[in-house]
């Protein structure tokens, strides 16, 4: 998949404009909305309320992903409160390879085939593979 105005850094952090964007400690995630008939993914995060989150941070992170080839969504681990489900554990990859055992990190770019992984606190985890994939920063 390709990003085409932002990248990954560090499992946690979307690189938008040279600002790396905390998805784990500063954003709450808050919508997935899987549109079949464009064959699209919205995934949307909004500025966390505690305490330690920079006010000056946009107030909402907006995801889109077209051209979507494979979209899963694995369950939540039910013994964990539903208070996880909106914090993002890590971003990473995920390859048909033999290697490949689960989510897995690479520091360079990303091989086309490999599908995007985001895993969430309460062990839910959103998998999709599509063309392209653009941030939106909404202040």
């Amino acid at each position: 998949m390709i990003s085409e105005n932002f990248s990954w850094s560090e499992s946690i952090y979307l690189k938008y404009d040279s600002i790396e964007y905390d998805l784990h400690n500063d954003f709450d995630f808050i919508e997935i909305n899987y549109i079949i008939e464009t064959q699209s993914v919205t995934l949307k995060w909004k500025r966390g309320t505690g305490n330690w989150v920079n006010q000056n941070q946009p107030d909402l992170i907006v995801l889109n992903i077209s051209n979507v080839s494979q979209f899963e969504f694995k369950p939540r681990d039910s013994e964990m409160p539903f208070t996880e489900d909106d914090c993002l554990e890590s971003f990473g990859f995920i390859s048909d390879d033999d290697w490949c055992d689960g989510q897995f990190w690479a520091d360079k770019i990303p091989d086309e085939s490999w599908l995007w992984s985001f895993i969430f606190q309460s062990g839910a985890e959103i998998i999709i593979g599509a063309k392209s994939a653009i941030v939106q920063i909404e202040p």
